[in-house]
């Protein structure tokens, strides 16, 4: 395996995946400076793999990017191209919708941003293991990061979100959410509806959210909640329409996976 180094982070990469580990690479680190200032960037690797190299490491399908956190430290996977089968069946969610906004693996590479913000999550101890909160927060960071370098991009995740939150998916509840058992539309719904709250959030107070859980962590799911109501007593309505049981004080969510 390749790699193109960077003391940040530093970008592995099968053969042929050059051209596209490097332009990554400078994506993600186009957003570094925007979360500098608050604390320590960690060292997070970035794999851009093919699938046999990918199905060689990985238990997981080929195709969606995600963030991994293992005995080596944090770690970003990325498909060298996306797979016929993962685009067709994107497409098939999005055909009630109409015609996409834009190119469905650049949607999935923009996003390649989320999985940068679990990683710093993970980092400066603002992983609080309830899934729904964790990625109401990943999407805050990144929205945050967004903004305030890539300001077009900012725009495009938003206009992404407010196409995808008119999906019509048959799960709609946050217990549902919270066991895995959706399914990629309402994956979709649910990131688009957390998105547009997050950037509601971040247009209102901007890095208010973001200090307070600094100034709090290391944080876990009774004490995230209670400073995110803390913070914002109206999200509490917000979430338990989604029909999330006994919001937000429920049993302890299941260990995420990567």
């Amino acid at each position: 395996m390749q790699v193109l180094p960077h003391p940040l982070l530093p970008a592995l990469f099968s053969p042929g995946g050059a051209l596209r580990a490097k332009a990554l690479q400078g994506y993600l680190l186009s957003l570094a400076p925007a979360y500098a200032p608050y604390a320590p960037l960690p060292r997070v690797r970035l794999f851009v793999l093919s699938e046999k190299e990918w199905r060689a490491q990985l238990p997981y399908p080929y195709g969606l990017p995600f963030q991994h956190t293992g005995l080596e430290g944090l770690a970003l996977y990325a498909p060298l191209t996306y797979p016929e089968r993962l685009l067709h069946r994107l497409r098939g969610v999005l055909l009630p919708l109409g015609p996409p906004l834009g190119e469905i693996p650049a949607f999935l590479d923009l996003n390649l941003g989320h999985e940068y913000a679990h990683a710093l999550q993970v980092a400066w101890g603002l992983r609080t293991r309830a899934r729904w909160l964790d990625e109401f927060v990943a999407n805050y960071l990144f929205l945050l990061g967004l903004r305030g370098e890539r300001p077009e991009l900012f725009q495009e995740l938003l206009a992404w979100s407010r196409y995808l939150s008119r999906l019509s998916p048959e799960k709609r509840s946050l217990s549902a959410y919270e066991r895995r058992r959706g399914n990629l539309e309402s994956a979709l719904w649910f990131q688009a509806h957390f998105t547009l709250k997050a950037a509601e959030v971040l247009e209102k107070d901007r890095d208010r959210l973001l200090k307070g859980f600094l100034a709090a962590a290391p944080l876990d799911r009774r004490k995230g909640h209670r400073l995110l109501l803390e913070l914002y007593p109206d999200l509490k309505a917000w979430f338990a329409a989604f029909g999330l049981k006994g919001a937000p004080w429920g049993a302890p969510s299941p260990r995420p996976g990567p």
